[in-house]
């Protein structure tokens, strides 16, 4: 038996009673490192995004290993899975008949799935550059390179709350559904696009008006 299948650690103190109605979204990545740094940043009323920790491991970070930390999370009906995957260098060559078999397993265990092509950075970088700049980034090393250049400096193990204020998160959103609607390929896409979007789309679309700060409130109104 995985030493995974013998944690079964609860993500959040939800049982306390003041905090029985809110929702949780359970995520799982492929990043050791700027996921979770990321949600971390931001706190909304009655709405929790716990980010499963990633191994430092690079064996330990493909979309089975993902989806093994994702299943050793206990979680309720109602609660929300999902994970964060970069397509990088897993949809080619050999790789990519395994990529897509756990992407339809999880799918059918009802997890939902993020991808980014090529990488979560993309999803960083629309928060400062504009869809059709990214377009032509041919791999992670230059979105990292632009998300860089347009900071004065990125360092994925220690992000910066400052880069990621909510209006900018306003900004990827929107950015991020827009370039979603012109990418090529089918389950996987075969062009630059993030649906990191469709999770907070999740998060943002049961909110009530009260739930969300100003910045993220004309963004439910844009899902209608």
């Amino acid at each position: 038996m995985s030493l995974i299948k013998d944690l079964k650690p609860r993500p959040l103190n939800r049982d306390i009673g003041t905090l029985r109605d809110d929702r949780l979204f359970i995520v799982a990545s492929d990043d050791s490192y700027a996921p979770k740094q990321y949600f971390d940043f931001f706190r909304l009323a009655r709405v929790q995004v716990h980010v499963v920790e990633t191994p430092l491991d690079e064996n330990r970070c493909h979309a089975i290993d993902v989806l093994q930390r994702l299943e050793s999370i206990e979680h309720e009906e109602e609660d929300e899975r999902w994970m964060l995957l970069d397509t990088d260098h897993y949809v080619s060559g050999p790789h990519i008949k395994e990529f897509r078999r756990i992407i339809k397993e999880a799918k059918e265990k009802g997890v939902s799935i993020a991808l980014s092509k090529p990488c979560f950075e993309l999803w960083l970088l629309l928060h400062h550059a504009d869809k059709d700049t990214v377009s032509e980034l041919d791999n992670a090393k230059e979105v990292e390179k632009s998300l860089r250049d347009r900071l004065g400096g990125y360092n994925k193990t220690r992000l910066k709350r400052e880069h990621f204020p909510l209006e900018a998160v306003g900004r990827a959103y929107l950015q991020a559904k827009a370039l979603d609607k012109t990418f090529k390929g089918g389950m996987i896409p075969l062009t630059n696009t993030s649906r990191v979007y469709q999770l907070w789309e999740a998060i943002i679309a049961n909110s009530l008006p009260l739930q969300l700060p100003a910045e993220l409130a004309p963004l439910r109104a844009s899902n209608r």
